[in-house]
């Protein structure tokens, strides 16, 4: 891939602001954080690329004709689904198939709940059907399990279907028809009766996206990808024409769930792999800097304005699933392992009159009109205003400055909440900060140790623009023995960061649904396939085999199971020493997971999918390391000292507060003390201390001596 200029971009769009992280060629990273905007995500991004190019110098247009690259994540395709403003969707799928999607496999009302929720039975519902029964049509055709035509397709029924669903108003139709993974033959001649018929709809061929076994799973995808697509699409060509009037000449790029970026091109046709993209920059950027670091096994925390993300890097890769769940809708498409709770700074304190508990989230107060300090007309007291009245967060430093927040408004609005418990208003800031931690801290646990992992091997690192102002607690939590505030004033953009650092990734995958022992030949085959339809891809988007890299992979099962698990595959061994290989894999992989002896060969082991992860590596930012001087701050770099409320104190305490940006590499600060960069806070709390690095990562001792 050719590029020019000198800079990279990257743009990751959250639910409350709109992040933007520019790279030069020396390794200076440049940030910027605007307002999101959701009547129009394309405003935000916009927006925040421009703050870049005036903290550069430049105009927006200057900057966008000297990028190398410009990345993005968004949260267009997560938002349309949680939210419903997805399109409007017909299904065509095989006669006698129709209620598949609706039935959910019976498990769809508890997938993706917790054990706790899935428990409160009554509680528990399905969700809102992405495709009503009325947009479902079903059409007499057959194919079976070989792959043979068994029943021909009935090009009448189609043409008809296509009628009645444009007749009421679809915008697209997806296409899931049986065993089409192992003939495809059918839904390509669907697709081409819906082109001569409507050829305006948004067509999502199941084959296409997921040709692997498993009917719900794989019409799932095929229906969300239908119904995020137009919204996305529009999105997508709009920034991208926005971007090339304005000068931009190199790639346009969009992160996937999968960790990696894709051409907006083909971002376009399968937007599915956009859901939750933004979070996964967050997860590749620890990635990218635990290597630069020494840290192979990191928990990579995102605590944002909406949302508490948590993935995993481990033994130097990110951890990956073969399934994703959204809104408790399951489908088969590789992504990063990224798990959230309804934990940001904007998540709402309220009260559960049944129990008479302070509860936090997962209600948000979002963008608009956000957390009471905001001034935009918030009337729900959030975890951001409990900072605020903690003194935790400086309401005349917010954003550098340039958002000066209302603390008496937060003040008056937690104590009338506390008011109603008997507590005073530092008290019910306290108890929201706790809780909210709580749940941060659990989910983490769930991440971890219920993965046969434990947190205490882990570095934990803390970013979005709220995680360093928690980090210290939640930590502290979980008995973790490095914490790690990701390049200073970059934590509250390191997605955006991560998006920017991105390689090119495709992943191509095939079912197999052979039994052991594994035939040889017939595994070298799909490999070999798998291997061609990646570099040729690769190829066309520019780049030569020295500048890719693939990674093989299989999920195993043992017979008569429902789960999957993802095992390695060393393509370099012969063929009979590798299908030889995968039982030994499958049961070590299996035992990790689930425990000794917990693996059960005799029942059987099955080969389910083989995939290859096809990457190239664009331009990583190179960062500059400074030597480390004295522990001692400069006088200069401690600007103040406020009333701050350490519950650890029982009470309000003089703590002194030091500006990030005046800290020197090597810089010791003793807890409780305030840091302050320009776009987020990190916290000291007592017995903790906090060291600058080289490469302008804050270190904190989770247990330090020399704290007061």
């Amino acid at each position: 891939m050719t590029t020019v200029g000198s800079y990279l971009c990257g743009v990751d769009v959250g639910g409350t602001f709109t992040d933007a992280v520019v790279i030069d060629d020396a390794g200076k990273v440049t940030l910027a954080k605007s307002a999101s905007t959701p009547d129009d995500f394309s405003r935000g991004f916009f927006a925040a690329l421009e703050k870049a190019a005036v903290a550069l110098g430049h105009s927006l247009e200057t900057l966008l004709e000297r990028a190398s690259i410009l990345s993005h994540g968004t949260t267009v395709a997560t938002n349309a689904v949680v939210e419903r403003r997805g399109a409007k969707v017909g299904l065509i799928t095989t006669a006698g198939h129709g209620d598949a999607i609706l039935i959910m496999r019976a498990y769809g009302r508890a997938a993706g709940l917790s054990a706790a929720d899935t428990l409160r039975f009554s509680g528990t519902d399905k969700p809102q059907a992405l495709v009503p029964r009325s947009l479902i049509r079903e059409v007499p055709e057959r194919i079976d399990k070989r792959g043979e035509i068994v029943v021909t397709l009935n090009d009448v029924a189609v043409v008809n279907a296509v009628n009645e669903l444009v007749a009421a108003g679809v915008e697209g139709i997806a296409v899931s028809l049986l065993w089409s993974f192992r003939n495809p033959v059918h839904e390509q001649r669907v697709r081409a009766l819906i082109e001569a018929t409507a050829p305006d709809l948004f067509v999502t061929c199941s084959h296409d996206l997921v040709p692997l076994l498993g009917e719900y799973e794989r019409t799932v995808a095929t229906v969300l990808n239908c119904y995020v697509g137009p919204l996305t699409s529009r999105y997508v060509e709009r920034i991208a024409a926005g971007a090339t009037n304005k000068g931009l000449n190199a790639p346009f790029l969009l992160m996937q769930c999968n960790g990696g970026l894709t051409p907006a091109a083909a971002a376009t046709r399968a937007p599915l792999l956009l859901l939750q993209s933004g979070p996964c920059g967050g997860v590749v950027g620890a990635q990218v800097l635990g290597h630069i670091l020494g840290h192979a096994d990191i928990i990579a925390t995102d605590m944002g304005g909406t949302t508490f993300d948590v993935g995993l890097v481990h033994a130097g890769t990110p951890v990956r699933t073969a399934t994703t769940i959204v809104d408790q809708y399951e489908f088969y498409v590789p992504a990063l392992d990224v798990k959230s709770v309804g934990a940001g700074g904007g998540s709402v304190a309220w009260i559960d009159e049944t129990r008479g508990a302070l509860c936090v989230g997962p209600m948000s107060a979002g963008a608009a009109p956000g957390p009471i300090c905001y001034r935009r007309g918030g009337t729900a007291p959030t975890v951001t205003d409990a900072d605020v009245v903690l003194g935790y967060i400086d309401p005349n430093f917010f954003l550098g400055g340039d958002n000066a927040l209302d603390r008496d408004a937060a003040h008056e609005a937690i104590a009338a909440l506390g008011a109603q418990l008997g507590l005073d208003a530092y008290q019910t800031a306290a108890g929201i900060n706790r809780i909210a931690d709580a749940h941060m801290a659990d989910l983490i646990r769930r991440e971890t140790i219920e993965k046969g992992l434990d947190p205490r091997d882990f570095a934990l690192y803390s970013y979005g623009g709220a995680g360093p102002c928690h980090a210290g607690a939640y930590a502290r939590e979980l008995g973790v023995t490095q914490l790690v505030v990701p390049l200073t004033a970059t934590a509250s953009v390191f997605s955006a960061f991560g998006v920017a650092s991105s390689d090119i990734i495709h992943v191509h995958q095939r079912d197999q649904l052979i039994t052991a022992p594994f035939n040889a030949a017939q595994l070298r085959a799909t490999l070999d396939t798998l291997e061609r339809t990646a570099r040729a891809e690769l190829h066309a988007e520019g780049f030569d085999d020295e500048h890719i890299r693939l990674n093989f992979t299989a999920d195993l099962r043992h017979r008569l199971q429902v789960h999957v698990v993802e095992v390695k595959l060393e393509v370099t061994m012969s063929s009979d020493a590798l299908a030889d290989s995968l039982v030994a894999r499958f049961t070590a992989r299996y035992e990790a997971l689930y425990g000794v002896g917990t693996a059960y060969s005799d029942a059987g082991i099955e080969l389910v999918t083989v995939r290859c992860t096809a990457s190239a590596s664009a331009r990583k930012p190179a960062l500059r390391q400074r030597p480390e001087g004295q522990a001692r701050p400069a006088t200069q770099a401690r600007v103040a000292s406020r009333q701050v409320y350490w519950p650890e104190l029982g009470g309000l305490h003089e703590t002194e507060v030091y500006r990030a940006d005046a800290l020197m590499p090597g810089n010791v600060v003793h807890g409780p003390a305030i840091i302050e960069p320009t776009t987020t806070t990190i916290v000291v709390r007592p017995q903790q201390s906090a060291r600058l690095d080289g490469y302008g990562n804050i270190f904190i001792d989770l247990n330090s001596e020399a704290g007061s």
